[in-house]
Formats: C-alpha cells, structure tokens, sequence
C-alpha cells in the first residue's frame, strides 16, 4: 500500500535526526513506526470487538452466529445461561413497562375526567 502524507517541518526534521542517528533511512523508520502504532491499535481493536461480543450476545442483541464470527468461537454454557436469563428479566421489564404505562394514562384519564 502507498499512501502521500504532508507533515509539517520541524516534524521532518526531527525524524531525520532519529534516522540519520540510527543509520536508517527516514521512511523506512517511518514505516515500522506506522506498522507499530496500526499492530498496537489492531490488537486494541480486536479486543474491544471481543469483549463486546460477549456482552452484546448475553444481552442478546447479537445472534449465536454473529457471536461466532467475532470471537471465532461458541458461547460457553454459562454464556448461554445467562443470555436466557437477560432475555427473560427484559421480557418481566417490557411487560411491567407496559402495565405501568398503562395504568398511567388510565389514571391520567380519571384525572381528566374528574376536572371536567
């Protein structure tokens, strides 16, 4: 890959400082700086991707399937307990939500009715 970089003077000539002390070429201290710095950032990357696969699959916004091509394995039993678990406790939540929110506007309604 080629890529064109502008940057600014005092940086070009810090690098050629650190090159010519070296006895290295500038872009090639260039190139393994950026290979360096990208490896570092992938490897970050990838394991923000993982651990947020896991948490994703437990809460159960991404599928088994979808799980696997992240982390390039299969949910563990107790990763499966625990996904069961969540969707159950969201499905309480959602029901109770719907029962609040119900009585509300029903007794929102009395209210309405009482003032008029």
């Amino acid at each position: 890959m080629q890529f064109n970089i502008r940057l600014p003077k005092d940086l070009v000539k810090d690098m050629e400082y650190i090159a010519k002390n070296l006895k290295i070429s500038r872009n090639d201290w260039l190139k393994v700086k950026l290979a360096e710095l990208i490896s570092r950032e992938i490897e970050s990357e990838k394991f923000d991707i993982y651990e947020q696969a896991e948490d994703k699959f437990v809460r159960g916004v991404i599928t088994e399937q979808d799980f696997m091509q992240r982390k390039g394995i299969k949910p563990t039993k107790e990763m499966l307990k625990r996904r069961a678990e969540s969707i159950k406790r969201q499905k309480i939540l959602q029901k109770n939500s719907k029962l609040y929110s119900k009585n509300y506007f029903d007794e929102a309604k009395k209210e309405i009715k009482k003032k008029n």
